[in-house]
């Protein structure tokens, strides 16, 4: 079907209208109305994750009541909502004329695929306002795969793995005594991700760790060098010990000792440590680098763990869902999975984690409460910060993203928000009118 056609057809009066106010406004009613869900869907095989959830997840909840976290139900059914007008709306009017337009209220969840672009920029954001102008590294820090089932059994190991990668990083280097005593500290950024391709559970960690260190001083030394071997061997004794710390803590004895039966296997297995990947980013200097590995380590934080262009069908008549992967070690050959929602579902929700857990952390010298980076020359200024952030608008991530502008009426007049006529369940006013 031709879409454009079909609007036309359909919508012929507003669009006249936004005829008689020129070529402008025109072009943007017909692009809104191009992007209307309905009509997007059209000539679309995409499926969306909030689709499959919405004809799913009451049959799923119903048979998995008493084992899903608080945590999964609010951010399943947070985006299952996520501009429901039910659930509340932003009420903009034309000044000109009677024309009016309701904005559902997102769900801010990072479940959303909808609401994770925003986060993404937004997290992103932190990240470049944060590093110095110096030479970076991406490290990587991954578990052997028999270690892995323990994570879903013991939410608490993923604090524990972050712990490590700390400590082995700061163990492992060769600081000076004066160094030591001057307390100079590494700066990173850390960020876990649980899943691979497969959706399989495959925690480990993204590092982007600055080459220097920053003393109590505010002296600035440069750091080239890391010991892989050492860092290998170091990471798997410190997660291993803290391991079995919090396995034992956990209360779970059976678990506990199942673990340290393995434990002693694993090293035996791997003489050589964990593995550990940290390569030079060349260029790091270089703008477009820096947003490009922000981004990265952004982007796992902010959406599902499967891409929606990776879904290929969902059939609700036969209760079947397909969506295909890439293997790491068969790029060429995507496998192609079909199953039933249900068990698709599940794969989803265990990548979520508990409320208040912080996948993305910050250490040394890039710590929250840390002041030592302040008075370094920043890898991207803060007015090229500030810029990017006053772009995350809504109106203007969907003038970037779909090309037309929300607010502009078919009559040519602005709309502006009527926070009197709008429906706020939380009453939380004041977050909103600023958001266009």
């Amino acid at each position: 079907m031709d879409t454009n056609v079909y609007v036309k057809n359909l919508y012929k009066d507003l669009l006249a209208t936004a005829a008689k106010n020129g070529n402008t406004v025109y072009e943007n009613e017909l692009t809104r109305l191009s992007n209307l869900e309905h009509v997007r869907s059209l000539n679309s095989n995409h499926v969306s994750i909030k689709e499959i959830f919405r004809a799913f997840w009451p049959s799923f909840k119903l048979l998995h009541q008493d084992k899903l976290r608080s945590s999964i139900i609010k951010n399943v059914e947070s985006m299952i909502d996520c501009r429901n007008l039910s659930k509340g709306y932003l009420f903009y009017e034309c000044s000109k004329c009677d024309h009016y337009h309701l904005s559902g209220l997102s769900c801010h969840s990072r479940f959303c695929s909808s609401c994770g672009h925003k986060y993404r920029d937004s997290r992103s954001l932190e990240i470049q306002k944060k590093l110095i102008s110096v030479p970076h590294r991406h490290f990587v820090f991954s578990l052997p795969f028999d270690l892995r089932p323990f994570f879903w059994k013991c939410r608490p190991l993923f604090d524990c793995l972050f712990k490590s990668v700390n400590d082995s990083l700061h163990f492992s280097l060769d600081l000076s005594k004066k160094d030591l005593a001057d307390d100079a500290r590494l700066g990173f950024v850390a960020f876990l991700h649980t899943s691979g391709r497969s959706l399989n559970l495959h925690p480990h960690i993204h590092v982007l760790i600055a080459e220097a260190t920053i003393d109590k001083f505010n002296k600035k030394k440069d750091l080239y060098f890391f010991p892989f071997e050492r860092l290998r061997k170091t990471f798997m004794f410190k997660f291993l010990s803290l391991a079995s710390k919090v396995l034992k803590a956990f209360g779970n004895h059976s678990l506990y000792r199942e673990f340290n039966i393995l434990r002693s296997k694993i090293i035996k297995k791997y003489k050589d440590g964990f593995y550990t990947y940290g390569p030079r980013i060349k260029e790091f200097t270089k703008f477009y680098n820096t947003k490009k590995i922000a981004n990265y380590i952004a982007r796992y934080a902010s959406h599902p763990p499967i891409a929606e262009s990776n879904i290929l069908s969902l059939d609700s008549t036969n209760s079947t869902v397909s969506w295909r992967y890439t293997p790491h070690d068969d790029p060429n050959n995507p496998v192609v999975i079909t199953e039933h929602p249900h068990i698709f579902i599940s794969r989803l929700i265990r990548h979520i984690h508990d409320e208040g857990f912080h996948q993305i952390r910050y250490y040394g010298f890039y710590a929250n409460k840390s002041a030592r980076a302040n008075s370094f020359t920043k890898l991207v200024s803060k007015s090229s910060i500030d810029y990017l952030k006053s772009r995350l608008k809504w109106r203007i991530m969907l003038l970037d993203t779909f090309k037309f502008d929300p607010l502009l009426c078919s009559c040519g007049a602005k709309m502006v928000l009527n926070i009197k006529l709008s429906f706020l369940p939380n009453n939380n006013k004041g977050a909103y009118i600023s958001d266009a």
